[in-house]
């Protein structure tokens, strides 16, 4: 009676496709016969242009990050003023402060 077929699964990963061979092994574990080999072949990933197909929500997502960095920085720099006493803690008395024109500030400035 013959013993459990002994082989060895070898595989070859590249960046568009896996290849594959099942090698059947004597008894000194050397390679005797190539039982089954193959390949699986992806598609590129992009388009026809030759551009990512990822590259619309990368760039809506850098577009995200930006805006969101800027967004923290100005609470930040307001909240430090605040705290400096540079500007006015209450919001409703900031927003006052836009419905004045600079300009007019500038000449009271002079005077």
């Amino acid at each position: 009676m013959r013993g459990k077929m002994r082989y060895r699964l070898g595989l070859d990963l590249g960046t568009k496709s896996i290849g594959w061979a099942m090698i059947r092994l004597d008894a000194s574990d050397a390679p005797c016969a190539v039982i089954r080999a193959g390949v699986r072949i992806f598609s590129d990933g992009r388009n026809p242009k030759g551009v990512s197909l990822a590259a619309d929500r990368r760039l809506a997502r850098s577009m995200r990050r930006r805006r969101d960095r800027l967004l923290k920085r100005k609470a930040r720099m307001m909240r430090m003023l605040v705290d400096y006493g540079f500007f006015l803690g209450d919001t409703n008395e900031r927003k006052r402060l836009e419905q004045i024109n600079p300009y007019e500030l500038r000449a009271k400035g002079l005077d």
